[in-house]
């Protein structure tokens, strides 16, 4: 067995992968934390080993850990809780890991190890043309074209630090929450602030999109676009025939990369 981990600002998904029923790891289980950088190895050692507990997975069966962290901070926090878990250091995705991609960005040392795990698991997928979108509180959207070339993308704010800077920025506007809504008009002010992260969101992401086409000359027949992040329902609600939806999309990149270095 081995864990993967996809470390994010907001959250930390863990996907349990298993080897013993087929020759290939297959996800077993699947949880998230919330990314804390306020506590202690020995508080998260402790959380993560009672989540294995709960899920009836024995320590003594995981082999290795693989992670992908954009979070600088708790790079050295998950080394401590690698060594007391499986007494050994785990493997981050970062300059010297095989990925199988050729990233074609000005530094490819800049790019997030996030990133480079979709992608990988995406191009391991799908043969074409590829967009990757990943709709978290980081929303990226990336290029990967049939060669397997990472040829860049581009970083917004999520629906989520939309509603926070809607927020914390104005004096009177109230936080409400985010909800896909039917209507653009909003009749009040909660109603008009929810059409407007709503909507704005989801046309920014569909305007980037045409943008990319044109920009690269891109045939809609021959890409697909790829979908995956905890706020994937607001742009899969009216386009779900123009996205694939990858809810595990990071986990199996990290898996995908285990394997290609065991090689």
């Amino acid at each position: 067995m081995i864990i993967a981990v996809d470390l994010e600002n907001k959250f930390t998904t863990f996907g349990v992968y298993s080897s013993e029923k087929s020759k290939n790891l297959k996800l077993i289980s699947r949880f998230s934390l919330k990314t804390d950088t306020s506590k202690s190895t020995d508080e998260l050692a402790l959380l993560l080993k009672l989540m294995l507990v709960d899920r009836e997975i024995s320590l003594k069966n995981i082999k290795s850990i693989i992670i992908s962290c954009v979070v600088p901070d708790m790079v050295p926090v998950y080394t401590e809780i690698s060594k007391k878990l499986i007494g050994k250091a785990p493997i981050f995705v970062s300059a010297g890991v095989k990925t199988g991609l050729n990233v074609k960005c000005e530094n490819p040392k800049e790019v997030g190890s996030d990133r480079v795990a979709r992608a990988v698991s995406a191009t391991h997928k799908y043969e074409k043309n590829l967009l990757i979108i990943s709709a978290s509180s980081i929303t990226t959207i990336d290029f990967v074209n049939e060669r397997r070339e990472f040829i860049g993308g581009l970083i917004i704010p999520g629906i989520d630090l939309w509603q926070k800077s809607l927020f914390k920025e104005t004096s009177k506007l109230p936080k409400v929450e985010i909800i896909n809504t039917d209507k653009v008009l909003g009749n009040s002010t909660i109603r008009a602030m929810q059409s407007g992260l709503y909507y704005g969101y989801k046309n920014s992401i569909m305007g980037i999109l045409e943008d990319i086409f044109k920009e690269y000359k891109l045939d809609k027949s021959e890409i697909k676009i790829i979908l995956t992040g905890m706020y994937a329902d607001f742009l899969l609600e009216d386009n779900a025939s123009k996205f694939i939806y990858e809810e595990n999309l990071a986990l199996d990149g990290l898996k995908i990369i285990y394997e290609k270095n065991l090689k």
